[in-house]
């Protein structure tokens, strides 16, 4: 599908995620952070902008299937150590992810066109700096 790096390759535990961007969906803040240059996005953001954000499960539900390339753990600068990590999800990870919570591809697809062509456009930015 997509050829991004594995986050979790070459690193051990938690990723630290550093210079944090957000992308809105229906006006719900997602934050995502660039790994070698591709989007990862914090999962339980991505939920709660579907509605299908359970605080029990978070987005654990959905992240589960997911490959290990597609998904890895991921600590926010503000999050204080011994806080938990958050759950992120590669590009490939966002598509297969949202398929799963909204239960088709009609339902999918506008949101990660969305999110992906913002989440393009930061990362274009990042170049260019």
């Amino acid at each position: 599908m997509h050829n991004e790096p594995s986050a979790n390759s070459g690193h051990g535990g938690t990723l630290p995620l550093n210079n944090i961007h957000t992308v809105f969906y229906q006006s719900t803040p997602i934050r995502l952070a660039l790994l070698d240059g591709q989007p990862w996005f914090v999962a339980v953001d991505v939920c709660r902008a579907v509605g299908v954000f359970n605080p029990r499960h978070g987005a654990a539900k959905y992240v589960r299937a997911l490959t290990d390339s597609q998904k890895a753990l991921g600590r926010l600068p503000s999050v204080l150590c011994g806080a938990p990590a958050v759950l992120i999800v590669s590009e490939s990870g966002l598509d297969k992810l949202l398929w799963l919570a909204l239960h088709s591809v009609r339902g999918a697809w506008p949101v990660f066109s969305s999110l992906n062509a913002q989440a393009s456009l930061i990362a274009r930015e990042a170049i260019d700096v």
